[in-house]
Order: structure tokens, then sequence, then C-alpha cells
């Protein structure tokens, strides 16, 4: 039987039950179809052998007033019912070129004081950075605050080019260019700096500086946190908030068209994966949480070429590897003091270095160690594996062509390879550490690939790039929203991000006249972002 419903979302990651979510809570009777068995996508908890296994989450940054995502956490009431356990010290990174490890505390005036500390020759430039990726950041909270007000917008324009200036400075600039303007050659404190870069991009050159700035900043004045129990708490709870307004979430469940009516979405076909169980659901809106590339093959093949051209300039992020490790003692033992850990190796001497990561994976010998960092969950009170072993995580940046093309045999025996040299090298920097070993595994572009369903395995939805960077939640389908990372920005918090974007296009009465929550629903909750 073909039901109806005031919206469908394509896909449970975070985005699509982000958009869900507010929209439920709004009063509008949703449906999230998802492909997998679990919900949540990347934000996901698995149990392996003796270990539960966080699928992707190492910190959430911000939660302060200046972040536009605890706004929609608020409307949700996220930010009640969920722990976020603060893990202190952003970062400790271990480079050849240093002294002795860097330290990147919480708040920007400490962690200002920790980089002229160790590099007082670059004091000026230090101060200099901080202070600008905080400008920024405030500007963009201040257009965040303010983007449906054209009152204030025609009342402040006098005062504009001066509050948004940090944006319009560096609207074109990359991360090379501006650490190359503020600290020259020394490429010592431009890696202490950015040594987390493989949280956005492994690009440096092409990596636009704002888009570092923002989330960089955020974590340094908000702070990093994990949701205690994981990101399925996180996952789980949307979908308790979805249901409990009325909504289905559905498991199990493979969409293969976007049903229209001319150029509108009027729902969806889908079926259980190997099965000839068919269902039609209709919606006047549909909530796109995959890929555009793989919602464009769901239309009509006469509207695929309309709907890909607004991202034909676009190129996917890149993607990770992961190694889950456990742990038989913990990992204070061995010396170390951080939750999260950047392990430069030796070869990598330049930030613009980094670029060549991603390709090691598919050396056969390996020639050089890739850069990776370690996230040692039992640092923190993370709600995960109360009682040995241990969860520790190693990740680094790879490509899809790095497995491409192998036998199964020979993935594992590069699996098994890598596994040794990088645990090989955690025992270099953390002596003993390799014999407390007692589990591993590894998870590569490809397990991204066929679990998140991008292309290449792209984590982080589209590469960050200078121009043409603002949020395009709405598509060439009326009623067609992306929802989720390739919205505006990867992580967890550009897929919450793009979420409430995406709700909140869709609530737009002008955008969507025949969009009408049921008159027995809750009034609407506003979506923020």
């Amino acid at each position: 039987m073909t039901r109806s419903f005031d919206a469908i979302a394509i896909g449970s990651g975070l985005g699509g039950l982000t958009a869900a979510a507010l929209l439920a809570r709004a009063g509008h009777r949703v449906l999230v179809l998802e492909r997998n068995q679990s919900f949540g996508g990347a934000a996901t908890i698995y149990r392996h052998g003796q270990l539960s296994i966080e699928a992707s989450l190492h910190e959430i940054d911000g939660l302060d007033a200046f972040d536009p995502k605890l706004t929609i956490l608020r409307a949700l009431g996220i930010d009640r019912d969920l722990p976020f356990v603060d893990v202190g010290a952003l970062h400790e990174v271990r480079s050849p070129l240093f002294e002795r490890p860097f330290v990147m505390p919480h708040g920007l005036d400490a962690a200002a004081a920790a980089a002229k500390s160790q590099f007082p020759a670059q004091s000026r430039g230090i101060a200099q950075y901080f202070e600008r990726i905080d400008a920024v950041r405030r500007a963009v909270a201040l257009m965040s605050e303010h983007q449906d007000d054209r009152h204030w917008w025609l009342w402040n324009a006098p005062t504009l080019p001066w509050r948004l200036w940090p944006l319009i400075r560096d609207r074109h600039t990359t991360l090379s260019e501006v650490l190359a303007r503020l600290f020259g050659d020394n490429e010592a404190v431009k890696l202490a700096l950015a040594s987390n870069l493989g949280y956005y991009t492994d690009d440096p050159d092409t990596m636009p500086f704002i888009q570092f700035a923002i989330p960089q900043a955020s974590y340094l004045v908000g702070g990093g946190h994990y949701v205690r129990g994981g990101s399925q708490a996180l996952s789980d709870r949307l979908v308790a908030i979805i249901r409990d307004a009325g909504g289905a979430v559905e498991a199990g469940r493979e969409v293969e068209a976007i049903l229209l009516d001319g150029n509108r979405a009027r729902g969806v076909r889908h079926r259980a994966p190997g099965s000839d169980d068919m269902r039609e659901e209709l919606a006047p809106i549909v909530l796109g949480n995959a890929a555009p590339s793989v919602l464009a093959s769901m239309l009509p093949q006469d509207k695929r070429a309309a709907f890909m051209s607004r991202y034909d300039s676009r190129r996917p992020s890149i993607s990770l590897w992961s190694i889950a490790i456990g742990l038989d003692r913990p990992s204070r033992d061995f010396g170390v003091r951080h939750y999260s850990t950047s392990v430069l190796p030796p070869w990598l001497t330049r930030l613009s270095g980094f670029c060549e990561a991603a390709a090691l994976l598919g050396e056969d010998p390996p020639a050089r160690l890739t850069p990776y960092g370690f996230v040692a969950y039992d640092q923190i009170d993370s709600g995960l594996n109360k009682r040995p072993p241990h969860l520790g995580a190693l990740v680094g940046v790879d490509r899809l062509a790095n497995w491409t093309g192998l036998s199964a045999d020979a993935k594992r025996s590069r699996k098994e390879r890598w596994m040794d040299l990088i645990i090989a090298d955690l025992d270099r920097q953390y002596p003993g550490i390799a014999g407390a070993v007692v589990q591993r595994e590894m998870s590569t572009s490809e397990t991204f690939a066929h679990y998140l369903n991008t292309p290449g395995g792209a984590v982080y939805g589209f590469a960050p790039q200078s121009r043409g960077f603002m949020p395009m939640p709405v598509t060439a389908i009326d009623g067609v929203y992306l929802a989720s990372a390739f919205t505006g920005g990867g992580g967890f918090t550009g897929a919450i991000l793009g979420g409430g974007w995406a709700a909140r296009a869709a609530m737009r009465s002008e955008a969507v006249p025949h969009f009408a929550p049921t008159a027995s629903r809750s009034s609407a909750t506003s979506c923020g972002a």
C-alpha cells in the first residue's frame, strides 16, 4: 500500500537524520529510508571481537555561543539529552622537526602562548594567526545570526565591509598562502599549527584559508568533545526524535528512483536489497542524504545532466584509512598523555608534503611511512569498552586507487603490512604499546566507499575550494534537497549543518508552497543554522 508523507529522507547519515528530525519536530510526517541494516552512516558504533569500535568520531568542535550547530542541537533537545565529554588538550603533535612534542591546548590564548613558547622566533606571526582565525569565525557567526534579517543587513550596510573584512580579505586565499605570509619558510610552526589537516583535506595549497580557519577556531574556542557512548548515541537519539514525533525510520530499504511530476519531487520507489519487495511512497519533499552522483542515478535519464550541472566543478573529498586496535592495558601505561596525537614522519618536512600522503598506501613494498593520527579513547570517559581491551584508533588519508584491481588476498596482505608498519611506529613513539595490542583491524577507502556509497570513498563531501563554497541545499529538482556533508562541508559539524540547511530550505513556504504540516501536529521549531 502506498503511503504519503510530508518528507522522505534517502539515507540515515547525520545530515539526513538531522533534517528529518527538525522537520518531524516542526510537525511534519517524515520517513527515513536506509539501505544498510543500521542507522547513522559514519556516526556508528560496531562490535567486532572484544571491541566496541567507533566508526568515525574523534572530536566534535565548538558547542559554544558562536557555533551555529548549537542552535540545531538545542532545537532538538540534544544538548540536554546527550553528554558531550570535553577531550581536554586538542592534540599533541610529534615530528622530528620539533625539539619536543607540541601540545595544542583548548583556548585561543592558551594555544597562542603554547605556540610562542615552542617557537619564540615566530611569536608575531603566531599572534596574527590566532587573531585571524578567530576573526574569520566571528564574521561567519555574524552572518549566520542575521542571515534572514533583511532589515539588519540594510541598517548595517555602511559598516559591513568592516564587520566582514576577515572574510573579504581571505575569500580567495589558501591555507598555504596565509601561512607563508605569516611564517615564511619556517615549516615546523606550519606543521604544528596545521597537523590535523587530514580532518579537512590533504592539500594545503588548495585548502581555502576560511574553510580551515572556521573549524580550527571552533575547536580552540569551544573545545573538542566526544559523545559519551559513541557517535551511535547521537544517531540513535535522532532516530528516536523522528519516531516520537510520529515519523518512520526503516533499515534495509534501498531507494531506486526519485519519482517526479514534471520537475517536482512526488516521492520515491524503494526495495529490500535482493528481493522483489518493491514499494512506492509519496512526499513533496525528498531529502538526499547521499552524494549528488548517487541521487542523480535515481532520477529519470533526462533530468540527470541538469541535476549534476551544479556540481560539475566539484571534486569529491579525500578518503581515509583507519586501524582500530584493542589494548590489554591502559594507554597511559605507555606514556600516552593526550586523547589525540598527530604523528608526522621524518620525510614530512614541509606542510605542502601532505599531498603526497594519500598515495603511499598504494606503494608495494612501502617506501615511506604515512602521517597518522592516534586517538586513545580510554584517555576520557568515552563510555566505550569500560573493561579491557581499550580502544585506540589510528587514521590517515587514503584513496580508492590504492586498492583497485587487487585480489582479496593482495588486499589482505597489504593491510597486514601497513598495520605492522604503523603499529611499529606507534611503538617507537610509546615504547611497549605494540605488545599490548590484542586486536587490530583496518578499514580503507574501499570500506568507506562501500558503506557510505560515496565516490572514491569520500568522507567529507566535496573537496574544499575557494570559490563557490556557500552551502547549497537546493538542487535543480524542485523539492529535492541535499542533506549531507555534500551540502556545505565535511565532518560531523558539516553533516549536521547540512541537514539543518536542508530542513530550513524545505520549510520555507515560498520555496515549496505545497509543503505544510498536518494540523494535528506540533507547531514549527526553528532549524537555526
